[in-house]
């Protein structure tokens, strides 16, 4: 059952313990309405939640909403003047509860591992961020604190990017995905792409008349298998598979309208990896060269492209001072040094980068991300928690040059 703040105005100190917090936020279905068979709620719920906490915590809270449905939340702890800021970001949105394995709202804790979608990726991570901002009220910071719990991160990011044009920005930001504790410093873009292949219909038992719009896309498929398999054998400059190596699968494929017709047309979505090295256009053109290599040479092969979605990789300088601090207060809080590496999915630090907001992605252990069965082990989410206070006290404490 989701929990709602409002319910429990008496026992309101009871979200302040950051296990709690994630575990009230996992009860709350936020599954995106744009992914899945069946359509999730939204944030909206979630973001109401997270208001009435900042607000009952006389925290600055404002709502975001430009798109109707897909809310975003910004709280906000305002030093007292000329100190740096810090951004912690995080998602409201989770993939769909369809596949989940037993109850997907549960928030169980057992083994002090917190179960349930979402409690990993990544609200451990948003209440992680948000009990360090009501930390930071009494920490006489020159700098400001800012939270963004964001919409639609798993899908087109529409909630990073409303709170990018609202104006709000940052000297540094952490992304609190779950990153098993590791230090993520690099990460690929992607681009979405739809492919029509072309048919022409006619009744089942005219193949004089029809052209098969799936079989030809047969043809596309095969060569599409053999260019992933390219591309997970390119060069890598950094050394690192995860930011190097880009990647293209095909995600999902429709076409027909019944068994006994020549289907007219064939649509492949198409998710492409990209690098450093490089862009959507240059992935598009190879794309095209493929499919133009195809119309030489099938007989009655026609297609058409389009660029449904793209976002850009990222990449923070490895002599930054920000990670330099960020690994500082992980050694101390987790009694070793983190681990600094690349990562192969992408994340809404790549949107706060091009902006102009250094920094990086850093989570708790989370595991069963988008399966059937997700966790997350709560003893690195206060681990989080002690390194987020640790970094924005050193931060914000700091003048702007």
């Amino acid at each position: 059952m989701a929990i709602e703040l409002k319910d429990h105005q008496s026992n309101k100190s009871a979200f302040d313990d950051v296990a709690l917090l994630t575990q009230a936020m996992v009860r709350i279905d936020s599954s995106s309405p744009d992914m899945g068979s069946v359509p999730g709620p939204g944030e909206t719920k979630l973001a109401r939640f997270i208001v009435q906490w900042l607000q009952d915590h006389d925290i600055e809270t404002h709502w975001i909403e430009t798109t109707p449905g897909r809310p975003s939340v910004v709280g906000i702890v305002r030093g007292s003047g000329g100190g740096k800021s810090l951004m912690f970001n995080g998602h409201t949105d989770t993939v769909t509860l369809s596949g989940y394995d037993g109850d997907a709202l549960s928030g169980e804790i057992v083994e002090d591992k917190l179960y349930g979608r979402g409690s990993a990726d990544m609200k451990s991570g948003l209440a992680a961020s948000m009990i360090t901002l009501l930390r930071a009220q009494t920490m006489n910071l020159l700098g400001d604190v800012i939270f963004t719990a964001v919409s639609d991160e798993e899908y087109g990011s529409i909630g990073t990017e409303d709170v990018i044009a609202a104006g709000w920005s940052a000297d540094a930001a952490i992304v609190a995905e779950p990153t098993v504790m590791d230090i993520i410093v690099a990460h690929k873009g992607f681009v979405i792409f739809e492919v029509d292949i072309f048919g022409v219909a006619s009744h089942g038992s005219r193949p004089d008349l029809g052209v098969d719009a799936i079989c030809k896309a047969g043809h596309f498929l095969v060569e599409l298998e053999r260019l992933g398999k390219r591309l997970q054998n390119g060069p890598m400059p950094t050394g690192s598979p995860e930011a190097d190596l880009s990647s293209v699968h095909a995600g999902i494929i429709a076409g027909g309208e019944e068994v006994s017709s020549y289907p007219a047309r064939c649509t492949i979505s198409i998710d492409r990896r990209i690098t450093a090295a490089e862009t959507p256009e240059s992935a598009r053109e190879e794309l095209i060269v493929l499919l133009d290599s195809l119309t030489a040479t099938v007989p009655d092969f026609r297609y058409e492209v389009r660029t449904i979605i793209s976002r850009p990789p990222h990449a923070i300088a490895l002599d930054h001072p920000f990670i330099e601090m960020v690994v500082k207060h992980a050694t101390t809080a987790m009694g070793r040094s983190p681990v600094i590496r690349g990562e192969r999915y992408w994340t809404d630090m790549a949107l706060l980068a091009a902006a102009g907001i250094p920094g990086v992605i850093w989570g708790a252990r989370g595991f069963g991300l988008h399966s059937k069965t997700e966790w997350v082990e709560l003893e690195s989410v206060r681990q989080l928690l002690d390194s987020f206070v640790a970094i924005a006290g050193d931060l914000c404490r700091q003048p702007k040059a």
